[in-house]
């Protein structure tokens, strides 16, 4: 009766020796896996996303007034319009190119608003504008992209966003594309 209970001690001995090793097992697997999905993460390029505050930014500064005339004074050209005029190569009155009041008062307004630096939230921007014809105008040069003017401040280490805004200009549109990164 000993040596039977003796077995079964044995038995049972051997059986919770197997189901500790297959818990190490489990928990040796999920660790891998964990290690691995963190590497995997933290090797993926910071993710662009649509920024509603860039958006707004860049509805908002459309309608801001300049210091740039084309035709008479005091009929000022928005930023919108200057943009326009520049595509033009127009000059302001005074003898002023609107592509330089358009660079002067931008970088104005991009310094004031998002402050970039490294001691900042945000660290960089750059602003780029450009004409595109549209995909369906009836053009020899279809889809032609022609740069305005492109605006840029510091260098990006942290995670970008952006957004665009379209001024139409038939046959296609001046886009404003606009990044901002984040430390």
């Amino acid at each position: 009766m000993q040596k039977q209970f003796s077995q079964t001690i044995t038995m049972k001995s051997k059986r919770a020796q197997h189901e500790i090793v297959g818990f190490i097992l489990i928990v040796v697997i999920v660790v891998v896996i964990g290690l691995f999905l963190l590497v995997f993460y933290l090797r993926q390029e910071p993710i662009e996303q649509k920024s509603l505050d860039i958006q707004n930014f860049l509805q908002a500064s459309m309608a801001y007034t300049t210091d740039c005339a084309i035709s008479f004074e005091p009929q000022y050209e928005t930023l919108q319009d200057l943009i326009k005029s520049s595509y033009k190569n127009q000059q302001c009155l005074g003898n002023r190119m609107a592509i330089d009041v358009l660079n002067e008062t931008l970088t104005q307004i991009l310094e004031q608003s998002w402050q970039a630096s490294y001691e900042r939230p945000v660290n960089s921007y750059s602003l780029l504008i450009y004409y595109d014809e549209e995909a369906g105008a009836e053009s020899a040069n279809r889809g032609l992209k022609e740069e305005i003017l492109r605006i840029q401040k510091g260098n990006c280490t942290g995670s970008k966003t952006g957004a665009q805004e379209f001024v139409s200009y038939p046959p296609g549109n001046i886009i404003l594309d606009m990044e901002i990164c984040y430390t």
